[in-house]
């Protein structure tokens, strides 16, 4: 999801931007914790697997960072993460046809869902 452009003051649409800072802000901070922990997520800052198997690391990486709060295991220090050895991976192919290719049906489904998002929380907060 992403902001609404010159939305009006007090409308639903406004309301929504001021959501989704406060939204977009904890999901940063969020991502950032992971990142600390897991510095694979933080690599090269590209995409390097399929959409689908990132979700499954990143969900990999968020179960057992929750597991790491539960028993108390401290994020390392910017210098400890310095000294390790990151070992790389061999990319696999992300097809870049098939992604142009629906990226125009994902902004047309991504707008719908946006708007309906909106009305949604106007409706919430009456």
């Amino acid at each position: 999801m992403t902001p609404i452009n010159d939305a009006a003051d007090d409308s639903p649409e406004a309301k929504y931007n001021h959501l989704h800072g406060k939204a977009r802000v904890l999901i940063e901070n969020t991502f950032g914790r992971l990142k600390n922990r897991w510095r694979c997520l933080n690599k090269d800052r590209t995409l390097h697997y399929a959409p689908e198997k990132c979700a499954k690391i990143i969900t990999a990486c968020a179960v057992l960072h929750n597991i790491a709060i539960d028993f108390m295991v401290p994020l390392l220090e910017q210098d400890d993460t310095d000294a390790l050895i990151v070992e790389t991976v061999p990319q696999e192919e992300v097809p870049n046809s098939s992604l142009r290719e629906s990226s125009a049906e994902d902004l047309v489904r991504g707008r719908a869902s946006r708007r309906t998002l909106v009305d949604r929380l106007n409706r919430l907060q009456r």
